[in-house]
């Protein structure tokens, strides 16, 4: 089991990664065009559409926790692209 822990974690690390990547390019034209980096309705969005995801609705606090935090950090990447400026 742990084997496949860590093989599962090296595909959630990748994903981020490619998430954030992303995030930036959204930070940049973001940045360009001078649009606020928090949007709640988005937030929302994202959030809810994890939750239905799931098969098993009884992790839904753990997912909406994970995603979160990890909309956190995509706010934090994308303010420091705009002090870049």
């Amino acid at each position: 089991a742990r084997i496949e822990i860590n093989n599962i974690d090296q595909e959630i690390v990748k994903l981020l990664e490619e998430r954030f990547y992303l995030v930036n390019e959204i930070g940049l034209l973001k940045r360009e065009q001078n649009l606020p980096i928090y949007d709640n309705a988005r937030e929302k969005e994202v959030l809810d559409s994890c939750i239905s995801l799931l098969e098993n609705k009884e992790y839904s606090k753990y997912i909406y926790d994970i995603y979160f935090q990890i909309m956190k950090s995509c706010k934090e990447i994308q303010k420091d692209l705009k002090e870049e400026k």
